[in-house]
């Protein structure tokens, strides 16, 4: 009898204390396709079994050392060894024994002496049983795994699809499944339904040709059509009517797959409703001011080409007018922005109150309003239009509690006589607006081919400026200041000149605006105050009489440029003495704001250089602080001096400024000294100094060497004054 076991070789223990009956055992069982090993007694058994786990054991009852049963029962106490089958080899014959055995653990046994093919068939046999059971243990785990298997990926399905379904029911998007072939509604979402405007359970198995969603346009066999053939599609725009006559806007995705043998298409909507308002609220933005609604400039100006091809084509006659509020910048300052918008706001109302049909009120930023009218006869249309507005506006705001009053200064063109584009309208318009300012607050003015040339020129000039410091434009000139009592030189007021490359000498009353229009006083005057003390040095080292030299400061420089510091550089770029430079400050400047101007007048004072207030007289308020400022000299305006002759008012005004001048142990320079008679005066009144065409004006650069050494005729002055000590 051969092993029919399998391809492994089973491994056999025989364990038995007589080597006869190990010898004959062992052979026939090698000889039958089996491993064999072998144990004389019961102990060494044990240690084998630990080793070579065999398949099975052939166990002797009766040995020296430990009884086979003893063997069989602390196998079967092991959870790893006690599933090996153990037939016992014994030559008891009693039943008792025979029972022990099964007891014991033994699955059989063969009474000694025994037949080899007796042995050899019991050990087939429950080898074969032993198999067995391994096989079936196997295949029962392996029905266990699979059962497991199996219930845990139902676990995961039944989670997945209420995963699922909770996400398409709570999907902030409508989701709508449709079966392609039947055209009829398989699913659908909360959102959808809401939507759609319907019951939920109402459209399943509906046909998708009754929802509302399917337009004319856009029909439900189209649709599904798309679907079939591209798999995949995206429509960025629906709209429909829902039953409770809401407008709908969705952008739609669509998508088809295969579930149950049946072709279905999800549809998802997204509500676009949101967006399509906040689209419109741009492009609403894009073209209205945003805090008073009217239009704005880019609207304005599409709006007004519209009217200019309207009026070409009827040859009718536009009217635009530009207006700028007065005294805004004043309130928007002093009272906060809220106030100021709200004044805004109310403009704009009271601008759309006084159109008529078809004419445009439109912001074009800060306080500037465009207003304009269609269907104009003539400029007295226009006029009309301007007074009412005015009128309109010179009516008191109530502005949270506060009465304010707003004038407009406005500016009147007309197409198609001053313009025929909106860009060319609208600089007509504000040419006007500006020569409107120019003759007082709350007036309108019509635009004339005049206004264009001296705004032309004034747009020129204020372009040109830019670099003209930088290109050597600039001169200054210097105009003597002459001592009544001697007729000596005592001064050198500064005078700034710009020679235009193109047009010549500008001005100073037209470019001295422009350069603090444009915020370039600061850095020009750093450039005058450096160059005047730099010339005066050299001119003292050259040998000449020193005498003072006069430099006029601007506003900008004393309160937005470091003026102290600029002084100091100046000082010591030249290496000019402190107490040669004189600085002149305008009246109105030190009423501007009186304790930052006695700070900083004290702090050029402690520099060592002279102090003198300009122009003086044309602000009486100034008065009250020549005490307190650290002056050394006023100057008499040139104002009061033409008139010093004709008007007693006048005359008896200069007089009560030198007795002013004296008490306060103050110098004194008249400017504007023009004759004889207005010297005369002034010597009459002990004034100390002059200043005027009557002896200089201002001098290039080049001509103060000869003023300074007396080396060019002084003819009316000094025989004037020659004449009157002689007498």
């Amino acid at each position: 009898m051969t092993n029919e076991l399998g391809p492994g070789r089973p491994t056999i223990l025989i364990v038995d204390d007589n080597p006869v009956n190990l010898g004959v055992v062992v052979d026939h069982l090698e000889q039958a396709g089996y491993d064999v090993l072998v144990a004389l007694g019961g102990r060494e058994a044990l240690d084998r079994v630990r080793y070579a786990e065999p398949d099975l054991i052939l166990l002797d009852v009766m040995m020296p050392d430990m009884s086979g049963f003893d063997v069989c029962r602390q196998l079967r106490s092991d959870a790893q060894y006690r599933d090996i089958p153990v037939i016992f080899m014994t030559a008891l014959a009693d039943v008792q024994d025979k029972l022990t055995a099964f007891e014991a653990g033994g699955v059989d046994f063969v009474s000694k002496p025994f037949q080899i093919e007796e042995l050899q068939a019991r050990v087939q046999t429950h080898l074969a049983l032993r198999k067995a059971r391994a096989d079936l243990l196997a295949h029962s785990q392996a029905l266990e795994a699979e059962v497991k298997a199996r219930r845990a990926a139902e676990h995961l399905l039944r989670e997945s699809e209420i995963r699922h379904r909770r996400l398409f029911e709570s999907a902030g998007d409508a989701i709508l499944v449709i079966d392609c072939a039947n055209e009829t509604v398989v699913d659908l979402n909360e959102r959808c339904a809401e939507l759609l405007g319907l019951s939920g359970e109402h459209c399943v198995d509906m046909p998708i040709g009754q929802l509302a969603c399917f337009s004319e346009k856009l029909g439900a066999r189209d649709v599904l059509a798309a679907l079939r053939e591209e798999r995949q599609m995206k429509w960025p725009e629906w709209s429909w009517e829902r039953p409770d006559g809401e407008l709908i806007h969705a952008e739609v995705i669509g998508n088809t797959y295969e579930a149950a043998g049946r072709l279905l298409a999800q549809c998802t909507l997204r509500d676009i409703r949101v967006r399509k308002a906040a689209e419109a609220r741009v492009r609403y933005l894009a073209l209205h001011d945003a805090l008073t609604g009217l239009p704005n400039r880019t609207m304005l100006m599409d709006r007004l080409q519209q009217a200019i091809a309207h009026a070409r084509r009827h040859g009718e006659q536009i009217g635009l007018l530009l207006l700028d509020l007065d005294h805004f910048k004043h309130i928007n300052d002093s009272l906060g922005h809220f106030i100021g918008d709200e004044l805004l706001e109310q403009v704009a109302r009271r601008l759309r109150s006084v159109l008529s049909e078809g004419g445009i009120a439109a912001r074009l930023g800060g306080d500037e309003f465009v207003v304009v009218a269609t269907g104009l006869t003539g400029p007295h249309d226009a006029e009309r239009l301007a007074q009412r507005i005015s009128d309109n506006l010179r009516e008191p705001f109530l502005v949270q509690g506060r009465r304010l009053h707003a004038g407009a200064s406005i500016g009147i063109c007309l197409f198609p006589g001053d313009g025929d584009s909106p860009a060319a309208l609208l600089q007509a318009a504000d040419t006007a607006m500006y020569q409107a300012k120019k003759r007082g607050r709350g007036n309108f003015r019509l635009f004339s081919a005049d206004l264009s040339m001296a705004a032309d020129r004034w747009h020129t000039l204020s372009n040109d400026l830019h670099g003209a410091c930088e290109r050597n434009e600039f001169v200054l000139h210097y105009q003597p200041q002459i001592s009544v009592e001697t007729g000596s030189v005592i001064g050198l007021e500064t005078l700034l000149r710009w020679h235009h490359p193109v047009q010549g000498l500008i001005a100073p009353g037209l470019f001295i605006p422009l350069l603090e229009e444009h915020g370039k006083m600061v850095d020009v005057g750093r450039w005058v105050l450096k160059q005047a003390c730099l010339q005066n040095a050299a001119w003292q080292a050259q040998g000449h009489p020193p005498v003072r030299i006069g430099v006029n400061l601007s506003a900008q420089q004393f309160y937005r440029g470091d003026i102290v510091r600029t002084v100091e550089e100046a000082l010591d770029e030249s290496g000019m003495a402190p107490h040669w430079l004189e600085l002149e400050l305008t009246e109105s400047l030190t009423m501007d704001d009186t304790e930052a101007t006695l700070r900083i007048m004290r702090e050029l004072k402690a520099l060592g250089v002279m102090i003198s207030l300009d122009d003086f007289g044309t602000g009486w308020s100034a008065l009250g602080y020549l005490s307190r400022f650290p002056l050394d000299r006023i100057k008499i305006d040139r104002s009061f001096v033409r008139d010093l002759i004709n008007d007693s008012s006048t005359a008896a005004i200069v007089n009560s400024i030198l007795d002013l001048a004296r008490q306060l142990n103050l110098d004194c320079v008249a400017e504007g000294v023009e004759t004889a008679a207005q010297l005369e005066h002034l010597r009459q009144n002990r004034c100390p100094g002059i200043q005027g065409f009557y002896f200089s004006q201002g001098v290039e650069m080049e001509n103060v060497p000869a003023i300074l050494q007396d080396a060019i005729p002084r003819a009316p002055l000094l025989a004037s004054l020659a004449q009157k000590r002689c007498a």
